[in-house]
């Protein structure tokens, strides 16, 4: 792993509290996030409950562009934004089917203008025209599989 300057630590460490209001990450999570930082591939596995969804939302808090964040689980998608605006990060965004016409609206006016630095969508939401086209007008440093265990265990019969 790259040897981070002491600034860049110190700065995600500034995100996790004040977003998240812990004074240190769990196991991993720093290493994590700075592999993920230093544009590298990553894998991480991690139990629930183990912290993984802070390992892709402290980079985007942290960098220019758009996290693209692909999740099976459209209850999932809507608690972590949610929960993230609870948190004072008003960054995050969902567009999947449930949104009313408003609300999609809303989400790919943020997603246009910027204003979001997280994205959080359905697996079959990439094969949508609109979609892509959304995608390609942003900058996107990151792509995020969220519970890829339902990707694998449910194949192309899950939706």
């Amino acid at each position: 792993m790259t040897s981070f300057p002491e600034i860049v630590i110190n700065h995600i460490q500034q995100i996790l509290t004040r977003y998240w209001g812990y004074s240190t990450f769990r196991s991993l999570q720093q290493e994590i996030i700075l592999s993920v930082l230093d544009g590298k591939d990553t894998l991480a596995l991690m139990p629930t409950g183990g912290g993984k969804s802070i390992c892709f939302q402290v980079p985007a808090m942290a960098k220019e562009g758009l996290c693209l964040v692909v999740s099976p689980l459209i209850a999932l998608m809507k608690d972590q934004v949610d929960n993230l605006e609870r948190s004072d990060i008003t960054d995050a965004v969902t567009i999947n089917g449930m949104l009313d016409p408003i609300e999609r609206a809303e989400s790919f006016k943020r997603v246009e203008d910027g204003s979001a630095a997280l994205l959080y969508i359905s697996p079959e939401s990439l094969r949508s025209k609109t979609i892509e086209h959304l995608l390609l007008g942003r900058n996107v440093v990151r792509f995020v599989i969220d519970e890829a265990h339902c990707f694998s265990s449910w194949g192309q019969d899950f939706r």
